[in-house]
């Protein structure tokens, strides 16, 4: 099977999977990309996701950004608590860009010559979901100087 097909299924299954969870998406069909656009609601913040299956690169790509940027004074303490979060973590992780503070989740899921299931695309979602929603909310108090490293580590070892 073709790449472009290959990715046309798993848009496909992709957009089965959400509706499988009665989520509201918008999606984008282009030569080289497909794209969802999607929300979820966690305890500590309003999470936007979007999800981008990638024709060349054989990947699909979430990428959730935080609504908040990182004061140049805090991106070197802010560096050091995602490694932390993400040494926590089996799959996906936070980065940021230090030239502007912009911090986001991401998740990749290569498909090459293979099949990718709902249930897969399922686990990206809410997993993702799961992390941001675990995460935005410390990490943003870090951004403002409310926590630190170590009580950032402290709450990642008793969550």
């Amino acid at each position: 099977m073709a790449k472009f097909d290959e990715a046309k299924v798993l848009y496909k299954t992709l957009c089965q999977a959400l509706d499988s969870l009665n989520w509201k998406y918008n999606k984008e069909e282009h030569e080289d990309f497909f794209m969802v656009f999607t929300s979820a609601s966690g305890k500590d913040a309003n999470m936007r996701l979007a999800i981008r299956i990638e024709v060349d690169r054989e990947l699909m790509y979430l990428k959730s950004p935080m609504p908040f940027a990182v004061p140049e004074n805090m991106r070197d303490t802010m560096g050091l608590a995602i490694v932390r979060a993400n040494w926590s973590m089996l799959n996906g992780s936070f980065e940021m860009d230090n030239s502007d503070g912009f911090v986001a989740f991401k998740m990749v899921v290569p498909f090459m010559q293979s099949m990718v299931s709902a249930e897969v695309c399922r686990y990206m979602i809410l997993l993702s979901c799961n992390m941001i929603d675990k995460f935005s909310g410390k990490l943003a108090e870090i951004a403002e100087g409310k926590l630190g490293v170590t009580e950032f580590q402290q709450f990642i070892d008793n969550y």
